[in-house]
């Protein structure tokens, strides 16, 4: 498919607009681990600006944890989406939910650790909803982290987990949860209702949502040149990302 270049002049009417977005990769540069994330100092400003011209439509998805994006974004996003979709918050000063099918992972997070503690490299991120394996630092372990982790979970009854491969990590997660399955969800708030989306991510985990967005007569739009997407959008960078942002 031809993606083309996104430009903010393609927009149209702000108001119709809902706006979804992926963190790493797209608001802030790719880190060897999530912690050594730094963001823009600009960035919490401009989510700030951003939200209050689409009318606090406007979303975080990500495969982080909320408290993670929170980190990120300093809390300045009002409908933020954790865990692929395993926790939400539904505006400011709401709780955090974590709506059902919520995956077994008792005994998850010492079992990885004990198998890949002697992985030079490797980083084990455990997550309330499941588990992300971090490989970026020795990409040539991807394959084998991928074999081990399935052989794990073929080992476990009933798990109710399956994994999901992204970028430079593979993730161990319920497959009821996914950035699109999110995106419908947060869809359903007053303040998304009756808006088109737009959807801005990198990562091969971006995939369900640019699916739902379009469904929706949305819009998808990839950071970067990874190929194949379904996306029909593009923005270079980070930056571009950012300066798109800027330009609501």
């Amino acid at each position: 498919m031809h993606v083309n270049e996104m430009a903010v002049a393609t927009w149209g009417d702000r108001s119709s607009l809902a706006l979804f977005l992926d963190i790493d990769g797209t608001l802030v540069p790719i880190a060897p681990t999530p912690a050594e994330v730094r963001p823009s100092p600009d960035l919490p400003r401009l989510l700030t600006r951003a939200a209050t011209d689409l009318g606090n439509a406007l979303a975080i998805v990500s495969g982080r944890e909320i408290t993670s994006i929170d980190q990120v974004t300093q809390g300045v996003v009002p409908y933020v989406a954790g865990s692929h979709g395993a926790e939400f918050r539904l505006g400011f000063g709401q709780p955090i939910l974590r709506p059902g099918p919520q995956p077994d992972i008792a005994g998850l997070g010492s079992e990885v650790l004990a198998l890949m503690s002697d992985w030079p490299g490797i980083l084990v991120e455990p997550k309330r909803a499941g588990l992300a394996v971090h490989y970026r630092k020795v990409p040539h372990l991807g394959q084998q982290v991928w074999s081990e982790l399935e052989m794990m979970l073929a080992r476990r009854e009933q798990s109710g987990l399956s994994l999901l491969k992204g970028d430079h990590v593979v993730e161990v997660r319920s497959p009821a949860h996914n950035k699109g399955e999110a995106v419908r969800r947060i869809m359903k708030e007053p303040a998304f209702q009756g808006r088109r989306p737009v959807f801005i991510g990198d990562d091969v985990t971006d995939e369900d949502a640019f699916v739902v967005v379009q469904e929706m007569n949305g819009t998808a739009v990839i950071v970067g040149d990874r190929r194949p997407t379904l996306a029909t959008h593009q923005l270079s960078s980070v930056a571009a990302v950012l300066d798109l942002l800027a330009r609501i």
